[in-house]
């Protein structure tokens, strides 16, 4: 069916959209997302030339006209394109003399159409057109040639919905989101300041700078040839002396001494002083626009070397249109033009040190200098074809639960980022579309107990990557959370961000019985959390084929933007998984209304794993993928072997500073007897009259100590010769309590290190 008709005023320019899909199942969808009820108000449509559009109303999938027969902006109307569905686009061009072309940044777009003559002066342009994940607002540029004119390039814009989400305000809201952290430590995006570029500096974030650059080389280009037409020119003085015959104006005062020395008969040999006022186009100001000239033409020249080495390389699908380098070059070619005028080739670019009144107030100066501060310090993140905002949503979805993430694991570990000792991180790099970014930003967190906290944004597994590696091909999780306890214990959880959601009307039985008794909450792609799966399988601990038996990924899961209350989400599988197994999918969606709500599941998992003290305690119930289960080596067992020996106390901050326990090696006074098992003694209980403390033990059993080795760590032992157990941790056992324990030997005896079980200990 056909969902739009736009025919130009005079009938030279017809564009026409149709598609197979089921409109009304695509509104119905839509509707259900959009909150408010602006679904019918929820797209605009313009045109560089004026004309007459109809739409496919909703419901009744009829074309109707909508607004004047002479307009080129129509706002406030309903949805005809939706990102899940292909459309028949087709341009037709009349009374034109060549060939047209539509343009666009991606040549897999430019090379979709197909072009037919359909007669003298008469043309076609045709393609199917799918905007898969891709919403938001498409540009349909053409250039043509009409008869007897000069060619011209005309454009037809519209938004793309999705019938999954409300794009239009999660966009917003995401982009307001990273726009927001623009300032801050991660995310330095921003070209550096004029200082900066004083000094030398340059900003890598060539995506960003060329986005502010085609919003405004127009004017740039403009303003730089009114200038080199109408300079600002400035008076000087100079100072000479001549012979009267050269002097062309004279003041009274020179004609009255040339009366005097000519009466004096001394005119032969006199030369006379005079002032000649001359025009100089030398200034500061236009030595500022050759700097701006300079620096602008030098940083896009590199990006366009770099565009053209990446697109020698790219897929064809990947590939720079060729219209596009076509035009990037004819910027250059326009900066070298007046780099190189009459007024500008002479002069030696310089950049401004004081303030001046021509750049703020004459014209040309003044667009230049407003245009070269935009260009240099400072971005917006707006939605159109120019902006960064024509990156795939789904893109930006992926850094914005970064984001989310990063601060929510602050608020939970109570942490502040202005702190370093508290918070630090690596610089952002930007994802660049015209490079390979494999560039990772990591954030480190340090809490008080001890235990220190990872976050990590596109990590790569691959076959080097050390203890923590992939066997065989790469894996690339978007957010890797991994949790360092203080006893050396280690958690690692793997995130991927997914843009998707499940398809309602395309459910299964189970899924759909399951749907309907959640009341409606969305289902996250099944091939996401099949992938989460993966990742667990491919990525694991030890640097050798039987290391890693040992340790591996404790979950994976999803991160997507479904709807639901949290009493209704809780009843999915994706969700009851999570317990189960530790694969599953968390909803996190952005919700501009309530932002401090965002993702309160996700908020409330981070918080256990995070603030619980036994890493265990998180991970006991669930099954690890190999089909066995955790096992918590910390776990007292009633026949743990716990070593029961006496300090005075000045020896207490000597054995807690060096980690060790000695008692005497041979037999005599303060001696010990050795009993089965003791090389796997778990737990160090000291005593000093009432006061007890129990440590763990490395559990690896004594080492040999000679007396001189143990003053050289400050000890003052006795003897000869000692067996020292090392301990693992100085903070105490929480979950034993050892107060009301009575020593076992009484007298002197109770002074005698000695072996007991943890289960007397409890008891």
């Amino acid at each position: 069916m056909e969902v739009l008709s736009f025919i130009s005023t005079d009938e030279n320019i017809r564009i026409t959209a149709a598609t197979a899909a089921d409109m009304s199942a695509n509104w119905t969808r839509f509707c259900s997302r959009v909150n408010n009820g602006t679904a019918e108000t929820y797209c605009d449509y313009r045109s560089t030339v004026s004309g007459e559009l109809k739409l496919a109303l909703p419901k009744t999938n009829n074309l109707a006209k909508i607004g004047d027969v002479d307009s080129s902006v129509w706002l406030n109307q309903p949805p005809v394109f939706y990102e899940t569905s292909k459309y028949n686009v087709s341009i037709e061009l009349n009374d034109i003399s060549e060939e047209p072309v539509v343009l666009h940044k991606l040549k897999e777009v430019t090379e979709l159409f197909t072009c037919i003559k359909l007669g003298d002066h008469h043309w076609l342009l045709t393609a199917p057109l799918s905007f898969l994940n891709e919403p938001g607002i498409f540009e349909l540029s053409f250039r043509y040639t009409p008869r007897d004119k000069a060619p011209r390039i005309d454009t037809f814009s519209f938004r793309v919905v999705s019938p999954k989400l409300d794009t239009k305000d999660d966009y917003n809201h995401i982009l307001a989101e990273i726009n927001a952290h623009y300032n801050e430590i991660v995310f330095q995006y921003l070209t550096l300041t004029l200082q900066n570029l004083q000094r030398g500096g340059r900003s890598n974030n060539d995506v960003v700078w060329l986005s502010i650059f085609r919003n405004i080389v127009g004017a740039y280009v403009k303003a730089v040839t009114y200038i080199v037409n109408r300079p600002h020119l400035r008076q000087t003085t100079e100072v000479h002396y001549s012979r009267p015959d050269r002097i062309k104006r004279w003041t009274p005062q020179m004609t009255e001494r040339f009366a005097n020395i000519k009466a004096e008969k001394r005119l032969d040999r006199e030369f006379f002083r005079h002032e000649e006022t001359i025009n100089t186009h030398n200034t500061s100001e236009n030595r500022f626009i050759k700097f701006t000239l300079d620096r602008i033409g030098r940083r896009l020249n590199s990006i366009v070397a770099t565009i053209k080495a990446k697109n020698a390389k790219a897929k064809e699908a990947d590939k720079v249109a060729d219209s596009e380098l076509a035009e990037l070059d004819g910027y250059v070619a326009a900066l070298r033009r007046l780099s190189n005028s009459p007024l500008l080739r002479g002069l030696r670019g310089e950049p401004l040190h004081s303030e001046s009144m021509v750049l703020q107030k004459r014209t040309g100066y003044a667009q230049v200098y407003r245009h070269w501060l935009i260009l240099q310090k400072g971005i917006e993140l707006l939605e159109g074809a120019n902006a960064i905002g024509v990156r795939p949503i789904w893109e930006l979805y992926e850094l914005w639960c970064f984001l989310k993430m990063r601060q929510m694991v602050a608020d939970i570990l109570g942490l502040d980022f202005a702190n370093p000792d508290e918070i630090t991180e690596t610089p952002m790099p930007m994802v660049k579309p015209f490079e390979d970014n494999n560039q990772e930003h990591i954030v480190e967190y340090f809490c008080a107990d001890g235990s220190k906290v990872r976050l990590h944004y596109q990590h790569t597994y691959s076959r080097r990557t050390g203890e923590v590696h992939t066997a065989t091909t790469e894996n690339r999780p978007d957010i890797v959370l991994t949790i360092i306890k203080p006893d050396g214990f280690e958690l690692t959880y793997l995130f991927d961000a997914k843009y998707r959601l499940n398809d309602d009307s395309r459910l299964n039985k189970e899924d759909r019985e399951e749907f309907d008794a959640a009341k409606g909450a969305d289902t996250p792609p099944s091939d996401a959390i099949n992938q989460m799966h993966r990742y667990r399988d491919a990525i694991y601990y030890g640097s050798d084929k039987t290391a890693h038996s040992a340790k591996e990924i404790i979950g994976g899961y999803i991160l997507f933007p479904g709807r639901g209350d949290n009493d209704s989400v809780r009843q999915r599988y994706f969700y009851k998984s999570i317990e189960s197994v530790n694969i599953g999918a968390f909803p996190l969606l952005p919700d501009a209304s309530d932002p401090q709500n965002e993702g309160s599941l996700l908020y409330e998992f981070l918080t256990k794993i995070l603030r619980t003290e036994q890493a265990y305690d998180h991970i006991k119930d669930a099954i690890p993928q190999k089909g066995l289960q955790y096992e918590n080596a910390l776990a007292s067992a009633a026949s743990d072997l716990v070593l029961v020996g006496y300090y005075k106390t000045e020896q207490l901050p000597l054995i807690l500073e060096n980690k060790l326990y000695y008692v005497p090696a041979a037999l005599g006074k303060g001696s010990i007897n050795l009993v089965s098992g003791f090389e796997k003694t778990k737990y160090l209980l000291l005593h000093h009259s009432l006061d007890r403390i129990l440590l763990r033990l490395t559990g690896e059993g004594p080492k040999f100590f000679p007396k001189t080795s143990l003053e050289a760590k400050g000890f003052s032992p006795s003897g000869d010769f000692y067996l020292g157990f090392e301990i693992k941790s100085i903070s105490p056992v929480k979950d034993i309590d050892v107060s009301a324990y009575q020593l076992e030997r009484k007298g002197t005896q109770q002074f005698s290190p000695y072996f007991t079980t943890i289960d007397k200990i409890k008891h």
